[in-house]
């Protein structure tokens, strides 16, 4: 979805003992809610989180010039590529987990089925009728023909070349996990890390043009034989977990990244940006908080991505949150999907649309319900705007 011009104002739902491999200066429960107007961020000073930006790399300077395809370009001249440092990168690496839940008595008998299927939708925009589905989904079930190991991702594009920055991802993303299998299976948080950053680095290396345009990606691994789950997130697309007990309950995998977490904006502004609304014709601000540069560009509605270059000069990060899990026998259901599927729809929906499925074994059902209640609801709410929805749906047996 095309993040810089389309208005979204959803709140998320908070919870505790996510990982940023960013410093943190205070605990989770207490930086992590929303704010309830912009005046905020002209009234506190920000914390350095992040350090200054500073050449790491020999990369010539890239000039943009004017474009009728980009008009925003003609109010910037240049800008530098954002610098890598690898040293405290791998620094960073070395302390990358939290146990959101243990087990006090492992059951080496505990052992369940990964059953999964997927969809993928394009959005329907009044007056343009060349639209491209800028979301893609990547499956890469029994990785090494291992039944135990199961790794799946979402990604959502956005901006004029967001669906080559997904599609990038969807074919590199394999190969990453490939060649980063070993370490993957023996430290995955480090393994997941790992494969992003590469992720991040040959976007920069590739001839997409990624100043105004990028993606989310949000991951789930599975390991079966430690019944164990991974999820590393970037940006607004989610993961969420469907748990029975004596009810379907709902839990989230993934935040979502946007200017709106104090923690993200704190970033943003000690790097120099600036977090606002988007100005209507009338001078007026409408819509969500969004990052702006001093140039004000690009209007990116979220704090972490990849590609986004522009963005990324002002603390925009490429760096994933990520979270481990400890599976129970109530864990029934895991869901992977970009924003198009969660915009309009509420837990009780997503449950509803799922749950009838699982005891008959039909996911298929589940996710052609599942699709045909969220474009209901686009319908409903948004006139002759859908945008696009794409999701994955695993069952887990045991």
């Amino acid at each position: 979805m095309n993040q810089y011009n389309l208005t979204k104002g959803k709140q998320q739902k908070q919870f505790h003992l996510i990982l940023t491999p960013l410093k943190v200066e205070h605990s989770f429960r207490n930086k992590n809610h929303y704010l309830e107007n912009s005046s905020y961020y002209q009234h506190t000073s920000p914390r350095t989180i992040l350090p200054q930006f500073t050449p790491q790399k020999k990369k010539a300077q890239i000039s943009f010039q004017e474009s009728m395809n980009s008009p925003q370009t003609s109010l910037i001249t240049s800008f530098k590529i954002r610098p890598r440092n690898t040293h405290q990168e791998k620094v960073q690496l070395q302390s990358n987990l939290v146990k959101i839940q243990s087990r006090l008595i492992p059951d080496e008998n505990f052992i369940f089925k990964v059953k999964y299927a997927a969809r993928s939708r394009k959005g329907v925009q009044l007056g343009n009728a060349s639209k491209v589905n800028q979301d893609t989904y990547v499956c890469c079930a029994k990785i090494e023909n291992n039944e135990c190991i199961h790794l799946f991702a979402i990604c959502d594009g956005h901006g004029e070349h967001g669906h080559q920055v997904s599609g990038f991802i969807k074919n590199q993303l394999p190969q990453l996990v490939q060649k980063n299998k070993m370490i993957l299976e023996r430290n995955s948080s480090q393994g997941l890390m790992i494969i992003i950053q590469g992720l991040s680095d040959m976007l920069q290396q590739s001839l997409i043009d990624i100043s105004y345009s990028g993606s989310t990606l949000v991951i789930v691994y599975v390991k079966n034989n430690k019944v164990i789950l991974y999820c590393a997130n970037l940006g607004d697309s989610r993961a969420v977990l469907l748990n029975r007990d004596e009810r379907w309950r709902m839990k989230p995998l993934s935040r979502d990244h946007k200017p709106s977490c104090k923690d993200e904006a704190d970033r943003i502004l000690a790097n120099g940006g600036r977090i606002d609304p988007m100005m209507n014709g009338l001078g007026l601000f409408v819509g969500p908080l969004r990052v702006w540069t001093k140039q004000n560009v690009p209007g990116l509605a979220m704090t972490r991505s990849l590609g986004d270059e522009i963005a990324h000069s002002v603390g925009v990060s490429d760096k994933p949150e990520i979270m481990q899990f400890d599976l129970e026998r109530s864990d029934k259901v895991i869901i992977l999907g970009s924003d198009g599927l969660f915009e309009f729809l509420s837990n009780e929906q997503i449950i509803n649309c799922i749950s009838p499925y699982y005891d008959t074994s039909n996911i298929e059902g589940a996710c052609n319900q599942l699709m045909l209640t969220a474009c209901n609801s686009w319908m409903q709410k948004c006139n002759n705007l859908i945008d696009d929805i794409t999701f994955i749906v695993l069952f887990l047996t045991y």
